[in-house]
């Protein structure tokens, strides 16, 4: 073995267990107001990324201020 405690790993689990019912119990406590929000608020973002030809620019933009930088810090 590479050194692994068999009991790390058990508490590794353990606190994994944990975070996953703290969570159940978020989001059974989240109102669901809160819930629809969050995902409308995912939703509008997505029209962010229909913009293919903004974000190439973009992309090459900052590929260009790298390419800059790096030639001024070699």
């Amino acid at each position: 073995m590479n050194g692994v405690d068999p009991k790390h790993i058990r508490e590794y689990l353990a606190g994994l267990e944990l975070a996953d019912v703290f969570e159940v119990e978020e989001l059974r406590r989240t109102p669901i107001e809160l819930k629809l929000r969050q995902i409308w608020s995912l939703m509008t973002s997505a029209d962010l990324l229909d913009d293919e030809a903004g974000r190439e620019s973009g992309i090459a933009e900052v590929r260009e201020r790298w390419r800059r930088i790096r030639r001024a810090f070699p």
